[in-house]
């Protein structure tokens, strides 16, 4: 299961992503610090050519298969760990799996039409994020768990397997402080049924509302501290951009709790 995997390092190959835009667009960079990430004990690469930080302006599908495909196809040539695309463009998802890609993690949740197309194509476990504007009148509880049904129903529609479908809350992404605080305190209650969930709180507003740090880069204790309590919590996956802090931690958790 590609889900028994805790730790999804993050590659993002932008110029304006809210924390690291810029640290890796150029190939050899992207691949030298994806090496890193595999010596520091990373489970999963997330690779992604677009930002999704608040007031984002959207490339094309095309940009964004120019920065992506081939930092996938880098990687590839020297290692078979599991690689997501992250994108919401079923074009660039299609081109990043037959590049080498193993996973889609389309953080608008399959509302773009054509992409549940793809994934049932190339059997590609999906994981799936809840991103809409909140339903007004309902719980944040309620809220994903209506969109976690209408997604399940479609993926069964397309005849994809249960076992290739994981969820993401979305912290951050049109929810206010207290839903993402909500979300980060009650993990089981943003579960559906058995279906494994993943979390990306690493260096979000979020953190910096519960620690005061105004910059990105010095939120990597906060974001691991909420990591690791999302993984003692049944999370499956947690998205972090410092793997070594985040694989760590949990090798010394781990290693305690079994004493």
């Amino acid at each position: 299961m590609f889900y028994d995997k805790p730790i999804m390092g993050i590659l993002n190959v932008t110029p304006d992503s809210f924390s690291d835009g810029g640290d890796y667009t150029d190939v050899e960079i992207a691949v030298k610090h994806a090496k890193e990430m595999i010596e520091d004990g990373v489970d999963i690469i997330d690779i992604g050519g677009q930002s999704t930080r608040p007031g984002y302006v959207e490339i094309s599908f095309d940009e964004e298969m120019k920065r992506v495909v081939p930092v996938i196809q880098a990687i590839r040539a020297f290692s078979d760990i599991p690689i997501s695309i992250d994108t919401y463009f079923p074009e660039v998802a299609k081109a990043a799996l037959e590049a080498g890609a193993d996973i889609v993690n389309d953080v608008k949740g399959m509302d773009v039409s054509g992409m549940v197309e793809v994934v049932a194509k190339y059997q590609a476990p999906i994981i799936i994020m809840h991103s809409r504007p909140r339903q007004e009148g309902v719980s944040i509880f309620d809220d994903l768990a209506q969109f976690y049904q209408e997604k399940i129903a479609l993926c069964q529609a397309h005849n994809i397997s249960k076992e290739n479908i994981c969820f993401d809350p979305g912290i951050g992404f049109h929810k206010s402080m207290e839903d993402n605080e909500l979300i980060l305190s009650f993990p089981e209650k943003c579960r559906y049924e058995d279906y494994p969930l993943l979390y990306g709180v690493s260096r979000k507003r979020t953190i910096a509302h519960l620690i005061n740090e105004d910059k990105p880069k010095e939120r990597d204790f906060g974001s691991v501290a909420a990591s690791l309590y999302s993984l003692e919590k049944g999370v499956e996956m947690v998205r972090v951009h410092n793997v070594k802090g985040m694989s760590d931690t949990l090798a010394v958790w781990n290693k305690l709790k079994m004493n």
